[in-house]
């Protein structure tokens, strides 16, 4: 038995019961398109408790399998300060931009921002599938799930 495996089993059980104990909070009258507000909710309560049973009877049986010991030891500097705050930059720009900018501009300057925060050094390109993720996605809120997101509020749209 791996007492840290099996402490992390129990942590996501716990987290689990968290989410089925704050399930009797939330209403259980019909919501958009036919589903209750409880339904994500419970199938994130049961992900989670599925996945707790599962880690939690690896740490029982020995720990986690086909890990091989050198990766089970954390470096001495396991993260990187620079690029934390490349990606908290973008996150924080595009919640100050989103109104001016719009929803695409502004979730593709957060693109850039979080690439870059991974290494990337490619901003042209970075932006450019940027903009492949985020158009698509905008039409999507905008023609099929009838929600309004600005698409460019500086020029009127």
């Amino acid at each position: 038995m791996k007492p840290s495996h099996l402490a992390i089993g129990i942590a996501v059980l716990l987290l689990s019961a968290f989410y089925f104990v704050g399930l009797s909070g939330i209403s259980g009258d019909e919501g958009y398109a036919g589903l209750s507000p409880r339904f994500m909710p419970t199938l994130v309560a049961i992900g989670l408790a599925a996945c707790g049973a599962a880690l939690t009877w690896q740490g029982i049986r020995g720990g986690f399998r086909n890990m091989p010991e050198e990766d089970a030891e954390l470096p001495d500097a396991p993260h990187n300060f620079r690029g934390f705050l490349w990606v908290a930059a973008g996150l924080v720009a595009n919640m100050a931009l989103i109104g001016t900018l719009g929803f695409v501009l502004a979730s593709t300057l957060l693109m850039v921002c979080v690439a870059r925060g991974y290494g990337s050094k490619r901003f042209v390109r970075d932006a450019l599938i940027g903009l492949c993720i985020t158009l698509p996605m905008w039409a999507l809120f905008e023609f099929l799930l009838g929600i309004n997101l600005p698409l460019l509020p500086v020029a009127g749209f």
